[in-house]
């Protein structure tokens, strides 16, 4: 912990014996947000605390410190008093004492809905959409609409947010959830008055805000909405821009456009009284004038076309079904054999990922509470004895893999899932007649995982974030499969951990991976939490320690990786490569177990030909 920045929750701090701290997120002005696993429910949560840097800031001053956790509180009850897809969900309210050392010091935390992915700001572009009419009314439809679905319920409750902006507003699998209520108003609770009455983000307060706070309602967050939607369509707006004024587009190009013109113009007035009543109002103007432009984009409903009274004869209809079907029959075999040509057929062939035109996410959240990162693919030096197959430049498609490795909880949470299926003879965790986890002590002094009671835990809930160890390769395949994924292979493997410690070396011509410093893997102490450890430039986390990992005996994935034969990936010095210092594969048999090996799962790509995304 940094001294002079101490955060105010250590990692594996544990919360009134219900949430374990995993990992620090972020920090604002004076809170401090986590991430966190609630142990009896089986999920990660958000946590967010006042920061205990801000409070010993403000210790001469016992009226602002009241203030500060005044409003703290008063944000979870305006929080609880909204359920809406848009509006982040909160689960609870407490406090609870956190040692520091041989001190100890009270928090108030707030948990919240746990959201991974990426803000409304990462869905605009920089320089704006205009003029690109398409990709404006894709936008608005598919984030700013459900932005303003999840402002009305909150006015509806009689709550005025007071801090809208893009980087609020957070997008979990696309679905936009509004967050930070820490400025809002409950027209049901008492005014505060402070100097915290003052905040705000300058690019999006209303002139009224500014001037006095407390003067801020509905129409204030239309005004900051405006702001928003303006961003979107005309680019990011630059530092040094008029601040508290009225905002529109230079030079609108089409109806749509000037459509839209308006709507920025009128929520953004510096006249309250001139702006949009409510949401309600300017949502309704949106989608006006977004039906309006697809009708004038349909060849069927134009002017031009349109037959006097919308007469249409059965056959003109029948013919139409009889070229339709000719045509959907075409098209689908166009794209079997298209399909077939350009991606089922390259080199090589025995890899299953298929990767068709799409956008896939930097990462993502799985159902085992994992974040996976995507790796993205591409030409990688493999040395020589590393695969009696091939050596030199081979070709790494793009995957997604586990940002940490399984912790004890996650491995403690699927024991318990199938745990009717389990036996557990001489310390060992069986299924059938196949050794998933051997029990006991893994190091002198620290016993991961116990079996008490009928069911599985972890002895010490302090470990529950670190490294899952001896578990056999039948376990780490097991554990793959439930979830819905697979482990790496070696060469995945490899390539995650020796190109993850190249920066800035996209374009070397030789394509080798630069020579890792002579200790390639950093030895650590256990336990220790796998969120401890610094990303490398793919973001994975602990690639390069002494803890291995079980991986697929394989290049690449085959379509069916059943009995196919396991091998471990790091955590044995021996298994080093002297020439090229990196690690070598260090063959083992999948009923053994080890104090330096877990493992980390992996996923393929796939892509549908519409576009939509998904996994396998």
């Amino acid at each position: 912990m940094n001294e002079k920045n101490p955060r105010s929750l250590p990692i594996g701090t544990i919360l009134n014996d219900k949430w374990v701290i995993l990992e620090f997120i972020a920090k604002g002005g004076m809170g401090e947000i986590y991430r966190a696993h609630q142990l009896n429910l089986k999920r990660d949560v958000a946590i967010k605390t006042v920061s205990r840097q801000w409070i010993e800031d403000i210790q001469e001053d016992p009226e602002e410190r009241e203030n500060a956790i005044k409003r703290f509180r008063q944000e979870v009850l305006t929080m609880a008093q909204i359920r809406h897809p848009n509006v982040i969900q909160i689960y609870d309210f407490d406090k609870a004492t956190v040692k520091t050392g041989k001190e100890g010091h009270e928090i108030n935390y707030i948990a919240l809905e746990y959201v991974p992915g990426i803000t409304l700001r990462d869905t605009m572009k920089e320089e704006g959409f205009h003029p690109d009419e398409a990709a404006t009314m894709t936008w608005i439809r598919k984030y700013f609409i459900p932005v303003l679905n999840g402002v009305s319920a909150i006015h509806k409750a009689g709550i005025y947010h007071r801090d809208l902006k893009p980087q609020n507003v957070l997008l979990d699998n696309g679905i936009p959830k509004i967050s930070d209520f820490g400025l809002a108003r409950s027209c049901r609770m008492e005014s505060m008055t402070c100097s915290l009455e003052i905040k705000g983000t300058p690019g999006y307060m209303a002139p009224e805000q500014f001037m006095d706070f407390k003067r801020a309602d509905a129409r204030t967050d239309i005004y900051a909405l405006g702001k928003i939607l303006y961003e979107a369509i005309a680019g990011k707006i630059p530092e040094n821009a008029v601040l508290f004024t009225q905002v529109g587009l230079k030079n609108p190009e089409g109806e749509l456009f000037k459509s839209l013109d308006k709507i920025i113009g009128k929520a953004t007035d510096k006249d309250p009284e001139r702006r949009f009543k409510s949401v309600a109002e300017m949502r309704k103007k949106l989608e006006d004038a977004l039906e309006t432009w697809q009708a004038a984009r349909s060849p069927l409903f134009s002017a031009e076309t349109r037959p006097s009274g919308l007469y249409i004869s059965k056959t003109t209809v029948a013919i139409a079904s009889v070229v339709a079907v000719i045509l959907l029959m075409g098209l689908s075999l166009w794209t079997f054999h298209y399909v077939q040509e350009h991606f089922l057929s390259g080199p090589p062939a025995n890899v299953r990922t298929l990767v068709l035109p799409g956008k896939y996410p930097a990462k993502l959240q799985t159902i085992d509470g994992t974040i996976m990162r995507l790796v993205p693919g591409g030409t990688f030096w493999m040395p020589g004895g590393f695969d009696r197959s091939a050596s030199g430049i081979v070709k790494v498609e793009p995957f997604y893999m586990d940002e940490t490795p399984v912790t004890n909880q996650q491995f403690v949470d699927f024991l318990n899932e199938i745990r009717g299926d389990l036996t557990v003879e001489d310390g060992a965790v069986k299924r059938d007649d196949k050794i998933y986890l051997y029990l006991g002590e893994a190091l002198q002094g620290y016993e991961p995982i116990v079996f008490v009671s009928g069911g599985f835990k972890v002895k010490n809930p302090a470990h529950s974030a670190c490294p899952v160890i001896r578990v056999t390769g039948y376990g780490a395949e097991a554990y793959a499969s439930f979830y819905d994924k697979r482990l790496p292979t070696k060469l995945e493997w490899l390539y995650t951990a020796s190109e993850g410690t190249v920066k800035g070396q996209k374009n070397r011509e030789d394509k080798r991976p630069a020579v890792p410093p002579p200790s390639f893997f950093e030895p650590i102490k256990l336990p220790y939490p796998v969120m401890l450890f610094k990303p490398n430039f793919f973001g994975i986390r602990a690639m390069n320690i002494h803890i291995g990992a079980w991986v697929l005996d394989l290049l690449y994935p085959h379509k069916n990786e059943e009995d196919t034969p396991l091998t471990i990936m790091g955590g044995f010095e021996t298994g080093l490569s002297e020439q090229a210092r990196i690690p070598l594969p260090v063959k083992r048999n999948p009923w053994e177990a080890f104090e330096e090996v877990g493992f980390r799962c992996a996923r393929n790509l796939v892509a549908d030909p519409a576009g939509d995304t998904r996994l396998r």
